[in-house]
């Protein structure tokens, strides 16, 4: 049973009559019911009409949308900027420029003993420049450089008692690019001489010597004749390809080891 807050008061008293009731209930409008209304069709068209002609315009403008859409026949793409170069710009560096900058990288091993200036540490380590280890032949230097050599030896009038280690380890590229850069910065080199280490030169030099089994002393290198050359084809300085081969596009190192 209802509690007496609950209860219709009027009601209960029979002030109001249902008839009248129900009678002003009837003339309100009523919630139309679900599904039976006319925008909720428009809305429905609408947006059908949207989906049918946006997918439409998509399908026929992106190409099933292949990359091609970026590129037309009349595609001109921009030069590109000027670094400030000037008419340098562009050209073609000659081959012995690579080379040498290739061979400086790698005489940075080289730099704590014989110094970036190549005159080395007076009484520690032997200087480059003056020293007749690197002007004459290239047999002497290969060898060095590819087994060592242990005090005491003679550089340019001074004895030195070091030991200075074999770069053996490193490949025939590698070698041959230093040795360039040392005759050719530091060395003294005899007329006609360009001072070119190739791959080819070092790789003979590792077979010439291969029973060479510690570092060098100084009567075993005096034994290689001074001018004595490691066997191998002189280069064009331009190209890199053999010397009056007709143009030597293909550099005479490719393919060398890196």
């Amino acid at each position: 049973m209802a509690s007496e807050e609950q209860k219709n008061i009027d009601y209960e008293k029979g002030t109001v009559s249902t008839v009248d009731l129900h009678d002003s209930v009837r003339r309100e409008n009523p919630l139309m019911p679900g599904g039976e209304g006319s925008v909720g069709v428009v809305l429905l068209v609408i947006a059908s009409l949207i989906l049918i002609l946006g997918g439409g315009q998509l399908f026929s403008t992106a190409n099933g949308f292949s990359d091609s859409i970026y590129v037309n026949d009349n595609y001109q793409p921009a030069p590109r900027p000027s670094l400030g170069g000037g008419e340098e710009e562009g050209e073609q560096v000659a081959w012995i420029e690579d080379w040498m900058s290739d061979g400086k990288k790698v005489y940075n091993n080289c730099i704590a003993c014989h110094q970036a200036s190549g005159l080395g540490i007076p009484g520690q380590f032997p200087p480059l420049v003056g020293s007749e280890w690197v002007d004459g032949g290239t047999s002497r230097l290969g060898a060095i450089m590819l087994h060592g050599i242990n005090g005491p030896f003679n550089v340019a009038g001074q004895t030195y008692n070091q030991l200075m280690p074999a770069w053996n380890n490193l490949s025939d590229e590698k070698i041959a690019q230093v040795v360039t850069y040392v005759r050719r910065e530091f060395g003294s080199l005899p007329e006609g001489d360009d001072g070119v280490v190739t791959t080819e030169m070092i790789k003979a030099a590792r077979e010439q010597f291969s029973d060479q089994t510690g570092p060098y002393t100084e009567a075993q290198l005096l034994a290689i004749p001074e001018g004595d050359k490691l066997p191998g084809s002189p280069v064009d300085l331009q190209t890199g390809g053999p010397l009056g081969a007709g143009g030597g596009d293909a550099p005479a190192e490719e393919g060398a080891e890196a």
